[in-house]
C-alpha cells in the first residue's frame, strides 16, 4: 500500500511541475505565481519527506530482510554445493582404487567361469568318450557275432562239402569205421 500512495503523490507532484500556464503578460502577477509555485513546491516536497520518513524504513528494513534470507539461503545452497564437491572430490581420489577393485572382481569372476566351463567341458568329454567306447563296444561284440555266425556258416558249407565229397568217393564200410573210432575217441 505504501508503494501505491508514493506512486499516488509522486504522479500528482510531476504533473503539477510539469504543467504549464499559458504565457501571459510579464508583471506583477507573475511574481505571485512563482511565490504559489514555491510555497505549492515545498508542500509537496514536505509531503514526499514525510511519506519516505514514514514508510521508507520499514520498506527498506523488508528489503533488508528479505535480502539478508536470501543471502542466508545462498549461504545455505553454497555449503550444501561445497559439501557435494568435497563428496565428489573423495569419490573421484577414490575412482582408481574402485575401478581396479572392480576390475579383479571381473577377472575373478572370469577365472570362475572359466573353470567351470573347463571342468564342465572336461565331464562332457569323458561322457562322449564313455558312450563312444561303449559304442564301439557293442559293435564289436556285434560284429564278432556277425564273424562267428559267417564262420560257422562257412565251415558248415565246407564240412558239407567234404562230406559229400568223401560221401561220393568212399565206402560205406570206412564211413563207419571213421565213425566208430570218433565215438571211441569221445568217450576216452
Amino acid at each position: 500500500m505504501s508503494r501505491r500512495l508514493l506512486l499516488l503523490f509522486l504522479f500528482v507532484g510531476l504533473s503539477l511541475l510539469c504543467a504549464q500556464e499559458p504565457a501571459k503578460a510579464e508583471g506583477p502577477h507573475q511574481d505571485d505565481n512563482m511565490v504559489w509555485k514555491i510555497v505549492n513546491f515545498a508542500i509537496f516536497a514536505g509531503g514526499i519527506g514525510y511519506l519516505l520518513v514514514k514508510f521508507a524504513p520499514s520498506f527498506f528494513n523488508a528489503r533488508s530482510a528479505d535480502i539478508q534470507k536470501a543471502i542466508q539461503e545462498a549461504t545455505g545452497l553454497k555449503m550444501d554445493a561445497d559439501l557435494r564437491y568435497s563428496e565428489i572430490d573423495r569419490k573421484m581420489a577414490n575412482l582408481s582404487s574402485e575401478v581396479g577393485k572392480l576390475r579383479a572382481e571381473a577377472q575373478a569372476e572370469m577365472e570362475r567361469e572359466h573353470a567351470r566351463m573347463i571342468a564342465q567341458t572336461n565331464e562332457e568329454i569323458a561322457y562322449i568318450q564313455k558312450s563312444t567306447a561303449a559304442q564301439i563296444e557293442a559293435l564289436r561284440g556285434e560284429g564278432a557275432d556277425k564273424l562267428r555266425v559267417y564262420a560257422t556258416h562257412e565251415a558248415l558249407a565246407l564240412a558239407e562239402a567234404r562230406l559229400r565229397e568223401r560221401l561220393a568217393s568212399a565206402d560205406q564200410n570206412d564211413l563207419y569205421g571213421d565213425f566208430v573210432h570218433l565215438i571211441e575217441r569221445g568217450k576216452n
